[in-house]
């Protein structure tokens, strides 16, 4: 017979550790014990809490940031999964010092924190800096829209919120009336009755919540030029609703920056809305305050894609004296590389085509397919009638304009209306204006232009890439990012920022051999 080892599983055992040596040496865990047992560094976390005379002890900051920002570089954002892993995994056991932190004690510390986590951010960024990791030479800029803790399906205009509240109430009604027809019958079945009432209870609840929210909250005005009223969020309504690669969904749009050196994050930040022109000023900003006023001056670059670019942000830019590229959407057409390159072209009839199946409103004439004589001031339509001059005085950022406008009688009985006008004519016919060339302004668009078409704009531009998408794909991908669990940008910039801040902190480990402290 066979003499094997003892496997008997039904033994207590006691094991003999040292948590320290479990984190071994040249370890993210290890470094990240180091850095966050510096003095000074987590102030602002220990100032809010003034238990020692009442109270029971508090878990110290350092132990619990420990654990979260080990759990983030491990993939793991669930609070539930991170004190699970304190009782069953040995790196969190080590990190926890055998402490057992409950999974809402990890939750409330990650969403009442946000003020201090900028501070913390901030502190390691300087150590970045002190450790000689951020060149100071090119930053790029980018935003990446993540989903919030907030419904999709609670979102509308104020009119359309009010529909959806009236629209409960009457289906409530209805449920109420079916009963109370029915109490009259034989056949009750109290069972199913019971379950109605339980929907018009949960309908009538939704109908208050939702009137409550409208008579509390304003209507939410977007930041374009014609100031619209966009979709309100009854459960966050400082998120947005957005369209993704992946779908349309309700979150915010975490727009950063990265140093080109060594991809550092030098500033982030979360904004509830999809388009991010309003965002690049408020980024240039916190570049700034982050690492001095004077960091985008002497030869610094700064890239952004084409979703920062406006005219009003270009004009910021310039005045400012930054020495940045914004493309404009429409750059890569003027590039003789990509307006030759077979792959661009598929790629862009392939977009086309998806624009086309996902439209809603008709194909309209342009202006280029109004013919337009300038100096004698006539315009005639695509059917050949000749339109009435209005004026020359109609100013813009890039000129004056000349108007022109199609009389009432011929736009009405004209055979093209339905390509020409989106709505019936009714009181005006259509109108066009046409950019009087020679008194042209160049805008600061133009400028811009300029400077993207140029080798040395293309140059600095093709570099944007591979500084900031490395970032999202390793907070998005490696760190497993999809979804971020808080509501309202305050506290959803605050677990962006630590994200951030693991991302700086591996890149501290990696690249530094001896600690900044040490």
């Amino acid at each position: 017979m066979a003499n094997f080892i003892d496997t008997n599983i039904n033994q207590t055992v006691f094991l003999d550790i040292n948590y320290l040596d479990v984190l071994g040496n040249n370890t993210f865990e290890y470094y990240l014990y180091q850095l966050l047992e510096q003095k000074n560094l987590l102030t602002d976390f220990h100032n809010r809490y003034k238990n020692k005379k009442v109270g029971r002890k508090a878990y110290p900051p350092e132990l619990l940031l420990r654990i979260i920002f080990y759990a983030y570089y491990r993939g793991v954002t669930s609070s539930r999964t991170i004190a699970n892993l304190c009782k069953t995994d040995l790196k969190f056991m080590a990190l926890a010092v055998g402490k057992q932190p409950h999974f809402t004690t990890i939750a409330d510390f990650v969403s009442s924190n946000s003020e201090s986590i900028k501070v913390l951010f901030h502190r390691v960024l300087l150590i970045c800096n002190e450790s000689n990791l951020i060149g100071k030479e090119h930053f790029a800029i980018d935003g990446c829209k993540l989903p919030t803790n907030a419904s999709k399906e609670w979102s509308g205009s104020h009119k359309e919120l009010k529909n959806k509240s009236d629209k409960m109430r009457a289906r409530a009604g209805r449920i109420v009336d079916k009963h109370i027809d029915s109490d009259s019958s034989k056949n009750n079945d109290s069972g199913h009755h019971k379950k109605e009432l339980q929907a018009v209870d949960t309908l009538l609840r939704n109908a208050d919540k939702i009137d409550n929210f409208l008579a509390e909250n304003e209507k939410r005005i977007g930041q374009s030029k014609q100031k619209k009223e966009v979709q309100s969020n009854i459960t966050d309504n400082e998120s947005c609703k957005m369209t993704t690669s992946k779908g349309t969904i309700q979150g915010m749009t975490c727009v950063t920056a990265a140093d080109e050196k060594h991809q550092i994050i030098v500033h982030a930040e979360a904004f509830g809305m999809g388009q991010e022109q309003a965002t690049l000023k408020p980024m240039i900003e916190g570049i700034r305050k982050n690492l001095g006023g004077n960091v985008l001056s002497d030869g610094c670059k700064v890239t952004a894609d084409t979703g920062f670019s406006s005219e009003v942000n270009m004009k910021y830019l310039y005045e400012e004296g930054i020495d940045a590229v914004v493309p404009d959407n429409q750059f890569r057409q003027r590039d003789p590389i990509f307006s030759d390159s077979e792959t661009y072209l598929k790629h862009k009839e392939k977009r086309k085509l998806t624009r086309k199946d996902k439209a809603t409103t008709r194909v309209i004439f342009s202006s280029d397919e109004f013919a337009v004589n300038f100096k004698e001031k006539i315009c005639v339509c695509p059917n050949g009638k000749e339109m009435l001059y209005t004026g020359d005085n109609f100013e813009t950022a890039s000129g004056p304009h000349m108007r022109f406008r199609g009389m009432l009688k011929d736009c009405r009985e004209c055979p093209l209306q339905a390509q020409c006008m989106k709505h019936e004519v009714k009181q005006k016919g259509r109108q066009v204006s046409f950019l009087i060339e020679d008194k042209r302004k160049e805008s600061y668009l133009d400028l811009m232009k300029k400077k993207i078409d140029s080798e040395e704009g293309k140059q600095l531009y093709s570099r944007r890439m591979w500084v900031i998408e490395p970032v999202f794909g390793n907070i998005c991908a490696n760190k497993r990012l999809n979804r971020l669990s808080l509501r309202g940008t305050a506290k959803v910039t605050g677990q962006w920022l630590m994200y951030c801040m693991v991302h700086n902190i591996e890149k501290l480990w990696k690249n530094t051999e001896t600690p900044q402290w040490a």
